[in-house]
């Protein structure tokens, strides 16, 4: 694990998931389908795209994921709905993630490099 994570406290701006939407991981879609009650089919039509018609393959709809259709709240505090079941892409921003904090003006990672 990162050594910066202990100077990481996300503030619930919510610029990350109105910037980058919702990452994809198969893994998490199967736990998104169990918490939100519904079939991965279902959560990969109504989040991320649309399967092709022998489902072997989907198209991704970006309008679909950012922005994030699960972060709710107001202009000065966000939360995620499905929290506890988050894509990875969601719990290790912006430290372990493959562009780090993607262009997006977190607040947060100021912080954490003014560690450094």
């Amino acid at each position: 694990m990162n050594k910066l994570w202990k100077y990481f406290k996300c503030q619930q701006c919510g610029k990350c998931c109105r910037e980058i939407g919702l990452p994809y991981d198969s893994e998490s879609c199967f736990n998104m389908a169990d918490f939100l009650n519904i079939s991965v089919t279902q959560v990969i039509e109504k989040y991320y795209g649309r399967l092709s018609a022998n489902g072997s393959e989907w198209k991704s709809d970006n309008s679909k994921r950012i922005p994030c259709p699960f972060l709710k709240g107001t202009d000065d505090r966000y939360f995620c709905e499905i929290y506890s079941v988050r894509p990875k892409g969601c719990e290790l921003y912006p430290m372990e993630t493959d562009f780090g904090p993607q262009n997006v003006d977190c607040p947060a990672w100021k912080i954490v490099i003014s560690k450094l």
